[in-house]
């Protein structure tokens, strides 16, 4: 069994219940038996248009199913449905986001190049630390010439 998380955009030309009802008709496809939720995050304006709209319905479905085919089929009627202007199916038990966390090659790897970096970091300190040295020798060498040259 699989947890998804479905963010869906439906036309904000549309009133609340019409969105509601265009978004029912989707969800018909998925098997809501375990624990499904739907929330209703609301009318936004968009970023940029998309599609020729401005504003739309934000929805937010998040269930378990053991039948990826109800996805596939979601999948399918939201992008031939007109009033579906984005969507977006996350499986939240592939190995990324926070599951990558539980990961522990990934967490390894990560730590790995966190430390690399630290290392860099303090070689940098360090090589401006010794820039800064090296132009204050510079300078002091230079006016001890130009004391010399003045005498």
């Amino acid at each position: 069994m699989a947890s998804y998380e479905i963010l869906t955009i439906i036309n904000g030309n549309l009133s609340e219940s019409e969105a509601v009802s265009e978004l029912n008709k989707l969800t018909k496809t998925i098997n809501k038996s375990q624990d499904f939720k739907q929330i209703n995050i609301g009318l936004k304006d968009l970023a940029y248009k998309i599609k020729g709209y401005t504003k739309g319905w934000y929805f937010q479905l998040n269930f378990i199913s053991s039948i990826p085919k109800d996805i596939f089929e979601f999948d399918r009627i939201t992008k031939i449905n007109k009033n579906v202007i984005r969507h977006l199916i996350i499986n939240l038990d592939k190995d990324y986001g926070a599951k990558a966390l539980k990961n522990k090659k990934k967490v390894d790897k990560a730590a790995k190049k966190a430390e690399i970096y630290k290392k860099k970091m303090e070689q940098l300190a360090i090589e401006k630390e010794n820039f800064k040295k090296m132009e204050q020798q510079l300078q002091i060498n230079e006016s001890e010439i130009k004391e010399k040259n003045h005498e």
